[in-house]
């Protein structure tokens, strides 16, 4: 079956870039407006999506629905959508020509699901032989609980998305947690790339009421 025709975004260039925490976490909220985020969420409803599995050695437990599909022409969008926005953050961003990953996902989190802590890494797009550096989570709705949750002083010094045991992260200390609120038309990037320590330790908490819709890509370093 053929994917929906994505719905037409219009560019915004007077939007703020928020620091959450330097050089790892920015929030830009109205990346969509109203009625873009309205229909995204019908957009959506398009993909095929599937339920969740259970988690693989070493993974983190994730019981939201999933869907996704490859394509370029959506990543584009995106990306001239953002491109404004790019030379604000921190790591800088060097890499020419800007690029997002066409692997465009979407998470449906309903009442009582999460994302337990884990990483995010550097993913190889096998067309550019580029790794992603930034994950962007675009937020489609509004949901009671459901915050994106980092904690400061958990570095990832590998390449895997696998979680520190208990023990661990006792004596190494999560620090602070620095959580980033669902808010619909809200856009999320945090860093994962190679350098600048790689990604924090994060978490999708649990939704408390509603629903959690998601789009994500990654911008490709």
């Amino acid at each position: 079956m053929p994917s929906p025709t994505f719905p037409n975004i219009n560019p915004k260039t007077n939007l703020t870039v928020k620091t959450v925490l330097p050089s790892q976490i920015y929030t830009i909220d109205d990346f969509f407006t109203a009625s873009e985020v309205k229909a995204v969420r019908s957009w959506m409803d398009g993909v095929v999506m599937e339920g969740p599995k259970p988690p693989g050695k070493g993974e983190a437990e994730r019981t939201a629905r999933r869907g996704s599909l490859n394509s370029p022409e959506i990543a584009q969008i995106l990306l001239n959508l953002i491109s404004p926005y790019i030379p604000l953050l921190s790591p800088r961003y060097t890499s020419s020509p800007p690029a997002l990953s066409p692997n465009i996902r979407i998470y449906h989190y309903p009442s009582g699901t999460y994302f337990r802590t884990h990483y995010d890494s550097p993913t190889l797009d096998p067309i550019s032989r580029r790794l992603s550096c930034w994950t962007i989570l675009i937020y489609i709705s509004e949901c009671k609980g459901g915050a994106t949750a980092f904690y400061t002083h958990t570095h990832d010094t590998g390449s895997s998305k696998k979680t520190k045991s208990k023990n661990q992260s006792k004596q190494k200390g999560e620090g602070e947690k620095v959580s980033v609120d669902p808010k619909a038309g809200r856009l999320l990037l945090h860093w994962h790339g190679m350098s600048g320590g790689g990604c924090l330790k994060h978490e999708g908490e649990e939704v408390k009421g509603g629903d959690k819709w998601v789009l994500r890509t990654d911008i490709l370093a």
